[in-house]
């Protein structure tokens, strides 16, 4: 009899093991993005401290635990995105302006590079948090300024990560991101609409799904996956680099049809670096072409080509 009840407990325990292994491989799969948050305070006055570890807590878990897509990411796909929160002013203990910082990375294919697809720094973030406060967000719904804006910048990250695995990709993820900037109410908070400037959360999303930039979502796919992917092996890196180059002159043919974009702006800042470590190493022809691009989409900082044309 003891022999009998040992078997059931072990049964008990195995099936029990077996459907946490199982929870744990779904969340596990569930995860497209690996987020860090960090929050500064160097104004903090009268908030206590322990709201913003407790924030930090909770955005991390809102943006790792959450299924933002129908898709299962290996993990050498997961994307990912750091988020800095500075805080500016404190308007009460529970209530802050702050400026907002997105970057998020996407991996180069069959290597350890980690190429930067998204990076904005956001002015006009004000927020409401109390200690340990659920976040809460539901699609179609404005909930909280806090959720809103960190879910939009999700699925602006998650639309452009798939615009550079196929052409237009991300079309489904960039129109989430547009439907939150609707559903906000006029005035509930500052950053979402086009009277404010022409450099904000709508500007960004109204560009990534403006007609006239398809050229530029397509010049990501012919960016990432048909150049940046093939860059690591011998064999495929002429093919790779040429795909560069064609993908940025479609940037500078996007930018001749939508002059003055912010969404340009955000390419040459996040991949200036990037772009000169590519082509310091093609034939004088190339880096002249590439010279002539970049100067166009990234006038200011003309200087930093200037090597691409040393002979």
């Amino acid at each position: 009899m003891t022999y009998c009840k040992s078997m059931v407990m072990l049964k008990k325990i195995l099936f029990v093991l077996s459907i946490l292994h199982f929870w744990a491989l779904h969340t596990l799969s569930a995860q497209e993005i690996i987020s860090s948050v960090t929050i500064n305070t160097p104004k903090l006055q009268t908030a206590d401290p322990k709201i913003f570890k407790s924030l930090k807590t909770a955005l991390e878990e809102f943006l790792n635990n959450r299924k933002w897509t129908d898709d299962a990411y290996d993990p050498a796909e997961k994307i990912e995105m750091n988020v800095i929160i500075t805080i500016d002013e404190e308007l009460s203990q529970t209530s802050f302006k702050a400026q907002l910082t997105i970057q998020a990375s996407r991996p180069a294919y069959n290597s350890s590079y980690n190429s930067v697809l998204f990076q904005y720094l956001d002015k006009d973030f004000y927020f409401n948090y109390g200690e340990f406060e659920v976040l809460d967000f539901t699609e179609g719904q404005f909930s909280s300024n806090l959720t809103s804006t960190i879910a939009y910048y999700a699925y602006v990250v998650l639309g452009m990560d798939y615009d550079s695995f196929s052409e237009l990709g991300g079309e489904k993820y960039l129109n989430k991101a547009l439907d939150i900037v609707n559903a906000v109410p006029r005035g509930a908070a500052k950053g979402w609409t086009m009277q404010e400037g022409d450099r904000n959360r709508y500007w960004l999303i109204e560009n990534l799904t403006n007609v006239r930039m398809q050229t530029f979502r397509r010049a990501m796919y012919q960016y990432h996956l048909l150049g940046l992917d093939r860059l690591s092996k011998e064999e495929t890196r002429a093919d790779g680099i040429t795909a560069i180059e064609k993908a940025l002159s479609m940037v500078r043919d996007a930018n001749q049809a939508y002059p003055a974009t912010m969404l340009v702006q955000l390419f040459v800042n996040a991949k200036r670096d990037e772009i000169l470590n590519i082509f310091t190493v093609a034939d004088l022809k190339t880096r002249r072409k590439i010279y002539e691009y970049m100067v166009k989409l990234d006038g200011t900082h003309a200087g930093d080509y200037q090597k691409l044309t040393v002979p």
